[in-house]
């Protein structure tokens, strides 16, 4: 993890290396990948955030007590899931690593080659 933190040079349009969750894995290959993603902060849920749940009949209803809790768990599990900022972690498996499906410079994706110890790409994620 250190020698591709010292060695990459982040492309144009992401943030700090300290301001990313850097998330490592081994990949079936033997290449490691490393996924450095944008924190996800848990925020307080005020009564002023509001919450709906959309009907058939394009109507919708306020949230249940319950579907407001169920919501902040989802919220802390993809907080824990994306890490702090400044943090480093080994994940076992590759596939368990955050991933979004776009978030530009939000998601940064390295390849680093142990064997050459080369990183061979760097690049920021899509975006929808």
């Amino acid at each position: 993890m250190r020698a591709i933190e010292t060695a990459v040079e982040l492309p144009a349009g992401a943030k700090a290396l300290g301001e990313y969750s850097r998330n490592y894995a081994m990949r079936p290959d033997g290449k490691v990948m490393a996924v450095y993603v944008m924190p996800k902060p848990v925020k307080a849920r005020d009564s002023d955030y509001g919450c709906e749940v959309m009907l058939k009949d394009f109507e919708s209803r306020p949230c249940t007590d319950a579907e407001e809790a169920e919501i902040a768990g989802q919220e802390d599990v993809t907080a824990d899931l994306f890490g702090q900022a400044n943090q480093s972690r080994w994940f076992d498996n590759y596939s368990d690593l955050p991933m979004i499906l776009d978030g530009g410079c939000d998601l940064v994706e390295i390849i680093f080659n142990p064997q050459s110890k080369q990183i061979e790409s760097t690049q920021c994620n899509g975006e929808a």
